[in-house]
């Protein structure tokens, strides 16, 4: 767990946890509640890696190769 904590540290990550860190310090000295939820967000955001990064909010597709198709055999029904 303290390997996952002490890597892949972007500039991203480190904005997060300085204005999480921010504002949970400004919440204590002003005792404001929604500045102090929005502080532990963006903290726990930072120190769990989660959230968008550059590429957006997708998850990134597995690329198969492979294609099992099986050959359809169809027969015409005709009515008379």
């Amino acid at each position: 767990m303290l390997t996952y904590l002490t890597q892949n540290w972007g500039f991203m990550r480190i904005i997060r946890l300085l204005v999480g860190g921010y504002a949970l310090i400004e919440a204590y000295r002003s005792s404001d509640v929604l500045i102090g939820m929005m502080g532990t967000v963006l903290l726990g955001m930072a120190l769990l890696n989660a959230g968008c990064g550059s590429q957006g909010c997708g998850i990134p597709a597995a690329r198969n190769n492979h294609t099992n198709s099986e050959e359809v055999e169809y027969e015409e029904i005709h009515s008379t």
